[in-house]
């Protein structure tokens, strides 16, 4: 998932960053090119280069953050052990999830790539 994006630092913004610019500016050039984009006269260029700025931006500060807390995680898994950590985050998901809710959460459950597999 977000581990995709990251490089060598493991902050996952160089190839998000190209991607996503990429995407962006190409689909708004697509969108202007068909005239799609003619039906306001309130879209400048200098305001479609200040939201595609802000946007960018925020999108690289949430994946910093999302990097942040796996690094997070990585931690805590190397100094508990993916058994405990588990054990802990089952108990909780018991006491404040509803049946359905848990099994999303064991659907899309974090898992550290570096952390030592544990015998079953």
């Amino acid at each position: 998932m977000a581990d995709k994006g990251r490089n060598a630092d493991g902050d996952g913004q160089s190839e998000t960053k190209s991607s996503l610019e990429d995407f962006v500016t190409e689909n708004y050039q697509k969108q202007k090119d068909e005239g799609r984009l003619d039906s306001t006269n309130e879209l400048t260029d200098q305001r479609t280069s200040d939201f595609f700025s802000r946007a960018l931006s925020e999108s690289r500060r949430m994946s910093a953050e999302v990097n942040k807390s796996h690094r997070k995680l990585d931690k805590i898994h190397t100094e508990f052990g993916t058994q405990m950590v588990n054990s802990w985050q089952a108990e909780h998901m018991t006491e404040v999830l509803q049946p359905h809710e848990q099994d999303f959460i064991n659907k899309a459950k974090y898992q550290n790539p570096q952390a030592p597999s544990e015998p079953s």
